[in-house]
This record gives structure tokens, C-alpha cells and sequence, in this order.
């Protein structure tokens, strides 16, 4: 039987410590994100947290001067907790490379207790729209076992359609559903949509949309996964 495994979902902190930015957007509170991570791992002690995943936009400007620093920061405050730490860039991170080197994260297949964790890292044009490099997918895939577990991260959602002008979902959305479909995905996981979309199945896969710790009430999603078995959990600080 397959071990437990407990993950620590946290999408979209948009965090500004250092940098020099101030964001437009007033019920975004990206100044408190580590103080909203310290009261959730409080609150959470009871619990055996094995990996914590960030689904993106740690940062509100990751191009601003400054940004790194607060990355730096994010990571130095998730290393206290001595739990592994998987991050999937966002469109506001800004050089996608520098921050997965900060967390020292590859995207791609990662193996861990007997399951197959995929982060992807995908790419933004100057509008937002995002697209996926089906190349490091294809790659990721090979080494994949179809019969074990396997669940994916990325910033944006996939299903369902998001009809709205802002362009939220990912590109070539229904070809990405079609590979995951083939190649035996359990979960596929997204932030990006800051509101949240609860578990949305569609031939066989489980699509979630987690909501973003930025804005009241400042949720967190936990998964725990045993085997093909899954619970989601969704809390919030306030």
C-alpha cells in the first residue's frame, strides 16, 4: 500500500516586503503573506505536512527591484518549518528560471513518497495569455509510471472555462485536458483565479482551482492523497 501524502496548497500571495511596488488593487493584502503563512502553519502544527506547494504569483512585480529579495524572504520563512517546498511561477513572478533556482526546483516529474508530482512552469506574452511548452511536457511524461498516482501543478486553470475578458485560462486548454486524460492523471491543480473553483471532474481527472491567500478570507487548500484516494480541505486565517 501506498504511503500517505499531505500537501500544503498556497496560491497567489502576491507578496510585497522589500520591493519597490505598491499594487492598485486594495483587497489584495500581499504585505501580511508571511504572516498569514506562520498563522497557517500554527495552526496546521498538529498535522504531518510532507511537501507545501506554491502555485505562483508569490510577488505582485517580480520585475519590480526588490522582488527577489522578497522571494528570498518567502523561501527563508517556508525552510524554518523544515518541510519541502515545490513552486509553479506565475505571470506576476517575473523570470520564471531565477525564482525556481531560488527554491532550487526544476519543473517537471518529481518523485515522492511512490507518487508523481509535475510542476510546470509556463510561458506569458506581454497580455497575460499563457501557453504551455507540450516539449518539457512530453518530457515530463516519459518518465512517468501511468499506474502510479500522478498529479500536476500549474499557475493557470485548465478546466472548466473561465468566460471572462481577462484571459485566465490556460492555451490550448482542451489538448492539455486530452494528454492528461491519456496519460492517466489523477489531479491537475492551478491558482491564477483568485476567488477559487472547488473540484471539477471531466474524463477522469480532477481539476482544482485553489483560491489565493492574498485576499480575505485568506484561504489554503490541504490534499492528502493515499494512493488513487483523495481528501481536499480548504481553510482559511481569518
Amino acid at each position: 500500500a501506498m504511503k500517505k501524502l499531505k500537501m500544503l496548497l498556497l496560491a497567489d500571495l502576491h507578496y510585497i516586503g522589500v520591493a519597490d511596488h505598491v499594487c492598485k488593487i486594495p483587497s489584495r493584502k500581499g504585505n501580511i503573506a508571511l504572516e498569514l503563512i506562520d498563522k497557517i502553519m500554527k495552526s496546521l502544527e498538529s498535522t504531518d505536512i510532507d511537501l507545501i506547494v506554491l502555485l505562483g504569483d508569490l510577488v505582485d512585480n517580480g520585475n519590480a527591484d526588490g522582488a527577489k529579495e522578497d522571494i528570498i524572504q518567502i523561501r527563508e520563512r517556508l525552510l524554518e518549518y523544515g518541510i519541502d517546498v515545490l513552486v509553479v511561477p506565475g505571470n506576476h513572478d517575473g523570470p520564471k528560471d531565477e525564482m525556481l533556482n531560488i527554491f532550487n526546483n526544476h519543473q517537471g516529474l518529481h518523485k515522492i513518497h511512490g507518487y508523481q508530482i509535475m510542476t510546470f512552469a509556463d510561458l506569458y506574452d506581454e497580455k497575460d495569455n499563457a501557453t504551455r511548452d507540450f516539449d518539457i511536457m512530453e518530457e515530463a511524461f516519459l518518465g512517468a509510471d501511468k499506474d502510479k498516482p500522478i498529479i500536476v501543478f500549474q499557475h493557470n486553470p485548465i478546466y472548466p472555462k473561465i468566460d471572462r475578458e481577462y484571459p485566465y485560462n490556460l492555451g490550448d486548454a482542451d489538448k492539455i485536458m486530452e494528454y492528461y486524460t491519456e496519460h492517466n492523471v489523477l489531479l491537475s491543480i492551478s491558482g491564477h483565479a483568485h476567488w477559487g473553483i472547488p473540484l471539477a471532474k471531466y474524463d477522469n481527472v480532477g481539476y482544482i482551482t485553489c483560491p489565493a491567500l492574498c485576499e480575505e478570507p485568506h484561504r489554503y487548500t490541504v490534499l492528502t492523497l493515499k494512493g488513487h484516494k483523495y481528501n481536499i480541505k480548504e481553510g482559511s486565517v481569518l
